[in-house]
């Protein structure tokens, strides 16, 4: 029969309002497990203990533990039999397991790695080492386990935005009758368009949080195969993926809201805030190009009114722009500036300036027009969209060639009334 131990650390929760993770400790020895027992007395999880290989694999089947500290030695099945077991199945095949074990010859230590197990520890152990180990395993056993939590919660949010994406559809091809009806078609082929580029921005937003989120797992798990392991870098790096999975649930709620129907809303906006929000969203994005976003944001600000979604959609094609502009500079010349400024007494602007080849002087204007590109993929969208958002919070979008190389987007947006809601 099993044995468990519950140990918490001081402040940590209790059983009745959360389950603390739970570290099956495998030994034949009694006074080896009460040994173990001690080393990780008051840690902040729960401790079980088993005495052979079938009560190992018992348990696991009644509740799959957290992390396993296997004895590599016991009679009838050893340590690595019960990890093949555990390794083969399924059902158990994420459980980590560390091994335990008084033999310090590289072919047992490599035939546990092989095998599946994440750590090795030698007996007799030193407590303070032990302790960091289990503790290090169980928190990348815990970020695993919110990571797919909040994948599968992306790929509820993905499939809701196909649902949308069908329903907008669907709309598409209703207005499509309507519009042949009336002669209309060029006003079809605009709404079908803007809803293509939104779908596309978003899912480029949400790729930047999700490739951020396992590149910090990666690293994670890369920090704690080291020996000793870099167990504070590892924690660092663990903070990072919490962080992202709250980008990718506030890019779920922007894409909610921009499905949504019903009139842009009218709100006094921090333009600088904006721009902050945009330079996370396409962070990981720029470093991936070897490209630096730079921030020269103006002090004391004057707020906007407008629509904080449809402004941010602005600046974040405008932001996408400006990195395809340098992507073809060499390494250390790929910069992109977002200036904001208070322009007079009435209105606030904003710029996005790249170190680009710039833009022909014939298209300067061309690049606003519906279906307009310079690029080789691209639906000409983004910039007509733009500027009519712009336009509609009484503001004014235009292009014009730096001085030396490159270009700068500019827009004027007028400031929101004192004492306005």
């Amino acid at each position: 029969m099993m044995l468990h131990v519950w140990n918490f650390s001081p402040g940590s929760p209790s059983m009745s309002t959360m389950r603390a993770p739970l570290v099956l400790l495998v030994d034949d020895d009694p006074q080896s497990l009460k040994l173990l027992s001690d080393a990780l007395a008051g840690q902040p999880f729960a401790l079980a203990v088993a005495l052979d290989g079938e009560m190992v694999l018992r348990q696991v089947r009644r509740e799959a533990p957290d992390l396993v500290l296997l004895d590599a030695l016991m009679p009838d099945m050893d340590g690595f039999e019960v990890c093949r077991r555990l390794q083969a199945d399924p059902a158990t095949r994420d459980i980590p397991i560390i091994f335990m074990t008084s033999l310090s010859d590289t072919a047992s230590r490599v035939r546990g790695l092989e095998l599946g197990a994440v750590d090795y520890v030698t007996k007799p152990f030193v407590r303070a080492e032990l302790a960091a180990r289990v503790r290090a395993q169980v928190a990348v056993r815990a970020g695993a386990r919110a990571l797919a939590e909040k994948n599968a919660e992306l790929e509820r949010a993905a499939a809701e935005l196909a649902r949308a994406r069908d329903s907008l559809e669907a709309e598409v091809v209703r207005r499509t009758d309507e519009l042949m009806a009336t002669n209309q078609r060029l006003a079809h082929l605009n709404r079908v368009a803007a809803m293509t580029e939104l779908a596309t921005s978003i899912a480029h937003e949400l790729n930047q949080p999700l490739a951020a989120i396992l590149s910090n797992a990666q690293a994670a798990r890369r920090l704690l195969q080291r020996s000793p392991p870099d167990v504070s870098e590892a924690l660092l790096a663990l903070g990072d993926i919490v962080e992202d999975d709250r980008r990718a649930g506030t890019i779920i709620q922007r894409m909610r809201a921009m499905l949504k129907k019903g009139a842009p809303r009218a709100d006094a906006l921090d333009l600088n805030e904006l721009a902050r929000e945009v330079a996370r969203l396409v962070g990981n994005d720029a470093l991936l190009r070897g490209a630096t976003l730079r921030l020269d944001l103006g002090p004391r600000l004057p707020r906007v009114r407008g629509d904080g979604i449809q402004l941010q959609q602005v600046l974040l094609n405008l932001v996408v722009n400006g990195l395809d502009a340098v992507a073809d500079r060499p390494a250390g010349g790929r910069l992109v500036v977002v200036r904001t400024r208070s322009d007079g007494k009435d209105r606030v602007s904003l710029s996005v300036e790249d170190a680009g080849k710039g833009i022909a002087q014939e298209d300067l204007e061309r690049i606003f027009e519906a279906f307009f590109t310079t690029k080789a993929e691209g639906l000409g969208v983004g910039l007509a969209i733009s500027r009519s958002i712009v336009e509609a919070h009484g503001g004014r979008l235009w292009a014009e060639n730096n001085p030396g190389e490159g270009a700068t987007f500019r827009c004027t947006l007028p400031i929101a009334e004192e004492g306005g809601v």
